[in-house]
């Protein structure tokens, strides 16, 4: 499928969080390994962090496996495997972590300059969900992907 979302324009270096409160900023890092489709490891700044899509929710893919749930793990691990950059971004209109007791970082996942939580919602491998704020930065983009793939009825669409 053609990719059509949001490009990754001329990164600004701002931090990516100041004081816990997130800043828009980006952060390059390094995949390690993937947990389900809507989080992975990454090694940032030497530490390896659990790091949560936002705005996705993939089916679970452990421990309990869910209708499309190891097909978003997969086509999450192979984007991820063969990436040559990954910037990690913060909107400054959400949390920085999650509200879970792992307190997983939130980021917008960017992988060769091509957004993968748009990616996954239009292959219909997740849907968008977990928003706390109607400003933030990609959620126009998500939304048209979510309901592409729910007419298009792709993926977890494609099931009752």
């Amino acid at each position: 499928m053609k990719y059509t979302g949001p490009k990754l324009k001329k990164i600004k270096f701002k931090p990516f969080c100041k004081d816990f409160l997130p800043k828009n900023g980006f952060l390059k890092v390094k995949f390690k390994d993937v947990i389900d489709g809507d989080t992975a490891y990454f090694l940032i700044n030497g530490f390896v962090e659990s790091v949560r899509f936002m705005v996705v929710d993939a089916p679970k893919a452990y421990p309990n496996v869910e209708p499309f749930g190891d097909i978003a793990k997969d086509y999450v691990f192979n984007i991820l495997k063969n990436a040559k950059e990954i910037y990690l971004e913060s909107d400054k209109f959400n949390n920085l972590y999650d509200d879970t007791l792992n307190k997983r970082l939130l980021a917008w996942v960017w992988v060769d300059g091509k957004l993968l939580n748009y990616m996954l919602i239009k292959e219909g491998l997740a849907l968008n969900k977990y928003i706390i704020n109607n400003q933030m930065k990609y959620l126009k983009y998500l939304n048209e992907a979510y309901q592409y793939a729910l007419d298009n009825k792709l993926g977890i669409h494609s099931i009752k």
